[in-house]
Order: structure tokens, then C-alpha cells, then sequence
């Protein structure tokens, strides 16, 4: 192995042949482990289970091909998955004779990315190449005050700062002529601008309670909060017979598909990434902890997320929720005029994540989600939406058209959720009974607290809505109202998530654009 000599490394001993162990010494220990594996090799797999660490690669030619070596590679996986070793494979064989996959890596608490180098070699192997993701710590810089040196530095900077203005002034002037084209241009402009257009919410000072009198109490705010958003998240009042939970169900051929199994691979990456914030939900447990999660319990929680799915059961403890609250406009207002943010269970954020993959996978099979909605949705963009609103205006004006723009915000859309009736729509929609028995165990029983600057309200029970900051709730509400845009037929209809802007013409423009 060669390493630059910044990097500071300590060799690990090793007598195993053909078996180099190092450690990459950064804020935290990564653990290099290559290896050569021929035929004729005198160890065995378990011979390198105790140079195993907490965050480990084992690169090397192992002389096996997953795919194709049959009992060889039942023992290599057999090994990996017992130390919860992760595959990591390059995307084309390597070999100059063969098309067998032998040089890989597994990996242990680490998300790498491993593909082939498709240069000259002189080897009949291809190398592979891969990025290791750590922090290397900081090293104290030697200051040699050397006055020369300090007017140089500060002369070459001014020449820096001028030529880098010059250059991002002519690269915005390129870019503001292109922005609402459908060019490659268009969309580098928009990624580099979407950091200035990111909403703020001011932090709550005092409240306005219904006798008009300011209180700024941190326990008497809670108790307004909480008596507030009690009745706010009490149960709808449903007449029936309603034609979403009373009418009968409809047979459809994929009512017994059941919850794919989560595999130990697609949890691990799952959890690697989630950002590891700080943040605390109700009790005092946050992504961060996932950090020092002991690998003994990596199983437990296959486990638990694998029966969840089957059963249909969630955790009364994963549903507790610790909600703060944001000002929407003045920091000192009336409750209704907040906006509530849930901080979820951190476990129960992991169990969403994973069933939203298995949930956007069966709309996508059987298409229940229309074009129109852009929102929450892979591949899909507010760019494209926004410049095919756009399009659509200028078309119709181009016939001498008069053009009318509504634009609609469903007020708290997501937590206004009718759950009896979202669970009878979407079965109604052909959403098999594994997935609406979930997502009732997940919408159903739930409660929380409200925490302003230190103290916390009582626990109060919520009836209705989807929790504010979970993955699953926006895709939830646009399968919810995917039938809207068919019912507005009177215009031409853009959706991102539980924001409209529908457009109406006359009549004689809107044939003209169709044509």
C-alpha cells in the first residue's frame, strides 16, 4: 500500500500471508485491509474477522465472482453477512481475460463509491478506483512571518478577487439570458440559485391569547399551544355514508401483494444517509446516535422493520412526536398563526424512509400519480414545472387568447388529512391492504407535546393530518388528490404538492394551442 505522507497511517500487524492491514488515522480510525486470495491461499475467510473494526474496507482480489462461483460465493457472503460487511462492486468486470468480477471491496459503516479505470495498465487486471469519505485531523500551521511573503499573498489575492469577479459576473449575465430555456444552462442556472430561495421562519416571542393580552410565559405559552392544536387535530366530523368509507370495495388483482423484505444492505445504507442531526424527538434520542449504534443491533432492527411491514404494527413509543413551533410572520401572534414542525422518532424516521421506497415503487407500477403533479416526486423538478407553466401562458396569449391565472394554497393541507377517508380513497385506487393496514397503524394513536423555550405542554392526542417533517406525509397527500387535475377540466392544471396554478383561457385560444 502507498499513501501520500500527509496522511498519517499506523501499519496493523499481520502475519497472515498476502495480508497488509493499515490504519488511516483521522478524527476517526478507518481500516484498510488488502488482500490477495488465490487457490492456494492457507487461510480461510474467519482467519480476518479479528482485523475487523468499526468503519473498515477490505479491497483486494478475492478470486471469487459473486454472481457466478457458486459455493465459493455462498461462503465469502456467508462471511460478510455474519460481520454485517457490506458489497461494494465496480460497475464492469476487471479481468482482461475473462469477464469474471474477482477484484471488489466489502465495506463496514462506510458508504463507498467503487468503479473500474478504463486506462492503459500492464497488468491483465484493470485497477479499480474508489472515494473513502473521512476528516482528517487538523494539523497547527507553522507561521514563518515573513513580511515579503505577507505583501505577496496579499497582492496575488486582490489579483484573485478581481479576475473571480469578472469571471462569475460573465457567468451570471450567460446564465440570466438562458434561465427560461430548456437548455442544460437553464438548469445549472437554477441549482446554483436555489440557495438564495429558501424559506425563513422567525422563532416565537410571545402569543396573542383570545383576550388580546400578550403572554410571554414560557409554561402559559405551552398551555395555550397545546389547548390550541388539541382541538386544531381532533377528528374530523365525516357524514355518512361517505363514498370513500362506505361504498364497497373494489377487487383488484395485486390485493395480496404484500411488503417487499428489507434486506440488511438496503437498512445500513438507509441509515448512513440520513443526516446525523442533533436535533432531539420526544424521547431525547436523535440521528446523531446512530453514530455509536453497536453493530449487535443491526439485526435487531432488520428484524423490527421487517415485522412492522408484516404485521402491520408500529411502536406506540415511535409515533410519539416532540413538536416545536415557527412564527409564520411576527414573532409575537396568536397560535393560529404558527406553524407547527413534528420532530419524529428517529427510529420511526428510518421505518418511513423504507416504506416510502416500497410505496413510490407501486405508484410508479400502476401510474396513479398524473404528470401535472411535480411535487415529491423522483425526477420530477420545480424548474420543469415552473417552465412549463410558463410555456403554457405564452402559447395561449400567442393565439390572442385572454388568459386567466388562479393560483391555490391548500391551507394546512398535510394536516388536514382525513384518515378514514385518505385509507378508503387510496383502496379504492387499488393500493393493496399490506400497505393501507400500514399506513393506518402509522397515521392511527398517535400524540405529542409542545416544547417552547425549555418547558413542554401535556401530551394531547392527534386525530387527523400526517406528521409535519416526516418523508412519507407529502407523497401521502399528492396519492390523496391524484384525481384533482381530472376534476378541474375546465382548465389546464400545474401542481407542486398542495400548491395549484391552474390557468383558464378562452375557448377558441385553447383550441388554437392544441392544434
Amino acid at each position: 500500500m502507498l499513501f501520500n505522507e500527509s496522511i498519517s497511517i499506523s501499519r496493523v500487524p499481520c502475519k497472515l500471508p498476502n495480508v497488509c492491514v493499515v490504519d488511516v488515522n483521522g478524527e476517526e480510525v478507518v481500516r484498510l485491509i488488502g488482500i490477495y486470495a488465490p487457490d492456494s491461499k492457507t487461510w480461510s475467510w474467519d482467519d480476518l474477522s479479528h482485523l475487523l473494526s468499526k468503519k473498515c474496507i477490505v479491497y483486494g482480489d478475492f478470486n471469487v465472482d459473486i454472481m457466478k462461483d457458486g459455493k465459493k460465493a455462498d461462503i465469502l457472503l456467508k462471511w460478510a453477512g455474519d460481520y454485517f460487511l457490506a458489497q461494494a462492486l465496480p460497475n464492469s468486470p476487471m479481468s482482461l481475460r475473462s469477464d469474471r468480477v474477482i477484484d471488489y471491496a466489502f465495506v463496514r459503516g462506510i458508504n463507498l463509491d467503487i468503479q473500474v479505470y478504463n486506462g492503459n495498465t500492464t497488468s491483465d487486471h484493470l485497477p479499480i478506483l474508489s472515494v473513502i469519505p473521512f476528516k482528517v485531523l487538523q494539523q497547527k500551521q507553522i507561521r514563518t512571518k515573513c513580511s515579503i511573503l505577507k505583501k505577496e499573498v496579499c497582492f496575488l489575492k486582490q489579483i484573485a478577487k478581481k479576475e473571480l469577479n469578472l469571471f462569475f459576473s460573465s457567468k451570471l449575465d450567460i446564465l440570466l439570458r438562458h434561465r427560461n430555456s430548456s437548455s442544460s444552462s437553464s438548469n445549472s442556472f437554477w441549482y446554483r440559485s436555489k440557495r438564495f430561495l429558501k424559506p425563513s421562519s422567525s422563532s416565537i416571542h410571545a402569543f396573542i391569547d383570545s383576550s388580546g393580552q400578550i403572554v410571554k410565559e414560557s409554561d402559559l405559552m405551552c398551555n395555550i399551544a397545546a389547548d390550541y392544536y388539541e382541538e386544531f387535530f381532533k377528528a374530523s366530523n365525516i357524514v355518512r355514508p361517505h363514498p370513500y368509507t362506505d361504498s364497497p370495495e373494489i377487487e383488484y388483482d395485486n390485493n395480496d401483494e404484500v411488503i417487499s423484505e428489507v434486506k440488511l444492505d438496503e437498512l445500513i445504507n438507509t441509515v448512513l444517509a440520513k443526516k446525523k442531526k442533533k436535533s432531539l424527538d420526544a424521547h431525547g434520542i436523535s440521528n446523531y446516535m446512530f453514530n455509536f449504534l453497536d453493530l449487535n443491533y443491526w439485526s435487531l432492527l432488520l428484524k423490527l422493520y421487517n415485522y412492522s411491514f408484516q404485521k402491520s404494527v408500529v411502536p406506540s413509543a415511535w409515533k410519539d412526536t416532540r413538536m416545536i413551533l415557527l412564527a409564520k410572520k411576527d414573532s409575537i401572534c396568536p397560535p393560529s398563526l404558527t406553524r407547527p414542525i413534528s420532530l419524529l422518532g428517529s427510529f420511526q424516521k428510518i421505518g418511513e424512509k423504507l416504506f416510502l421506497t416500497r410505496f413510490r415503487d407501486l405508484l410508479f407500477r400502476r401510474g396513479l400519480l398524473p404528470d401535472s403533479q411535480s411535487g415529491f416526486r423522483e425526477r420530477f423538478r420545480l424548474q420543469t414545472r415552473l417552465l412549463l407553466f410558463l410555456e403554457d401562458i405564452y402559447s395561449l396569449m400567442s393565439n390572442s387568447a385572454p388568459v386567466c391565472t388562479i393560483f391555490v394554497d391548500f391551507r394546512t393541507a398535510f394536516d388536514q388529512l382525513w384518515i378514514l377517508v385518505c385509507l378508503g380513497k387510496l383502496r379504492n385506487l387499488g393500493i393493496p391492504s399490506s400497505f393501507l393496514n400500514w399506513i393506518e397503524a402509522w397515521l392511527i394513536n398517535r400524540r405529542c407535546f409542545i416544547e417552547i423555550n425549555g418547558s413542554k405542554s401535556r401530551w394531547f392526542s392527534i386525530e387527523k393530518g400526517g406528521p409535519q417533517g416526516s418523508v412519507l406525509t407529502p407523497t401521502l397527500f399528492i396519492t390523496y388528490n391524484c384525481d384533482m387535475d381530472s376534476s378541474l377540466s375546465g382548465c389546464i392544471s400545474h401542481f407542486f404538492a398542495d400548491d395549484l396554478a391552474g390557468i383558464m383561457a378562452g375557448q377558441l385560444g385553447i383550441n388554437y394551442s392544441s392544434q
